[in-house]
């Protein structure tokens, strides 16, 4: 079987013309990233490079910007990858890639004006491409994204392979790789090759990258419908959730539910403002996380409530995680003028059968006898909601705010 020149050449011309429209036509349709109008000005670039090549003799000076424009391929798609991951970048500057662009590209007019012998003439023609597709390689392994992408892997080989092809016949009998092809159209075939390839590899980056965008896009909503972004503690409906889970492999009669707030809020956003009433709330959140045990569940039901469930706990022991939470905010100062916070409690124990939510509605029964008898305590409370009985009164040891 006998290879047809021609038909090779117009099968290259074809294939680079569909390559361009369907990186054109991504682009249009919302597909294209960073980067995309490099990738895209490469291909259209290296297509009329090639068709320049086959129309205008290698011996014309209009035959460089033809091999100028095959030259440019690897450097072009190298700086669409360097905006594309533009938050990690290259190690080479782009004034580098443009200096070997040029060196590349000065081989031919400097072989030719210089009459050097057909064997280097060829090598100059030749040697260009391989050399930049060669560098292109090397600059891909150096991203950091490069071992976690398949599709930059499979580049970077085939910039290999396409560079040796073109360089190791030259090397070892200083002739065209492809004898019946002139050398001034070996880089351009051999180029477009990776050329095909950016086609998948761009859309796939960009498919990637869309997954991943929207993939931040839903955990970020996700947090914000599940999380009281101030405080950073789950909201009312999340902390109902994340306390009927953790109830589940445990008794509901051995856990606490303990609810609380700041005494005198409102006083602090009329007199100091609300940017201190929102530091008070990070401030007691904060101290809140800080004391809690790995299976506590916290959260904040609204205003300045806070609620957290602790599991294998009596009310005893819940008593004695309210003291600690005062005691860690008494070392915290909201302002110059709010120190130090008050905080009242209301604790009770889980029934038998008893929803997370029914036992927050006793806590905040408890809650509000705590702020009858004075504010800056924590008190107990059993029974049912309809007729609560407050046992355990123990006041906290600050001064009410």
């Amino acid at each position: 079987m006998t290879l047809h020149p021609p038909s090779l050449l117009l099968a290259c011309l074809v294939a680079l013309l569909l390559a361009a429209t369907v990186l054109t036509g991504s682009g249009w349709h919302g597909h294209g990233q960073r980067g995309h109008r490099w990738w895209v000005s490469a291909q259209w670039m290296l297509l009329a490079g090639l068709a320049l090549q086959l129309t205008i003799p290698a011996s014309t000076p209009m035959a460089w910007l033809a091999h100028l424009l095959i030259l440019q391929w690897p450097i072009s798609v190298l700086a669409g990858l360097r905006r594309f991951y533009s938050r990690h970048g290259l190690p080479i500057p782009t004034g580098v890639d443009a200096a070997v662009l040029l060196l590349a590209w000065l081989a031919v007019p400097i072989a030719v004006v210089q009459q050097a012998p057909l064997a280097w003439q060829n090598l100059a023609w030749c040697a260009g491409p391989a050399v930049l597709q060669l560098y292109a390689a090397w600059l891909l392994s150096r991203l950091s994204e490069f071992r976690d992408t398949s599709e930059l892997k499979w580049l970077a080989l085939t910039l290999v392979f396409t560079g040796a092809a073109g360089l190791f016949p030259l090397l070892v009998a200083g002739q065209s790789p492809l004898a019946i092809i002139p050398a001034s159209l070996v880089g351009g075939l051999l180029t477009t090759v990776p050329a095909l390839l950016l086609v998948p590899f761009a859309l796939l980056l960009g498919f990637r990258r869309s997954e991943h965008t929207w993939l931040a896009t839903q955990r970020k909503l996700r947090y914000l419908a599940d999380m009281d972004v101030l405080t950073r503690v789950p909201n009312r409906r999340h902390f109902q959730e994340l306390a009927t889970e953790a109830l589940r492999p445990i008794k509901a009669d051995n856990a606490s539910v303990l609810m609380f707030d700041i005494d005198h809020f409102r006083r602090i956003n009329d007199m100091f403002g609300h940017a201190s009433g929102d530091d008070a709330l990070r401030q007691v959140s904060e101290c809140m996380r800080e004391t809690l045990r790995e299976p506590d569940v916290a959260g904040r039901l609204g205003g300045d409530q806070f609620a957290i469930l602790l599991p294998d706990t009596a009310p005893k022991g819940a008593m004695v995680v309210a003291s600690r939470i005062v005691t860690h905010l008494a070392t915290r100062q909201v302002a110059p003028r709010i120190a130090p916070l008050s905080l009242s409690f209301g604790v009770v124990g889980l029934l038998e059968g008893e929803t997370v939510a029914d036992a927050i509605r006793r806590a905040e029964q408890a809650l509000h006898e705590a702020k009858r008898q004075g504010r800056s305590r924590v008190v107990v409370a059993t029974g049912s909601s309809d007729n609560p009985v407050f046992t355990n009164s123990r006041t906290l040891g600050l001064i009410n705010a």
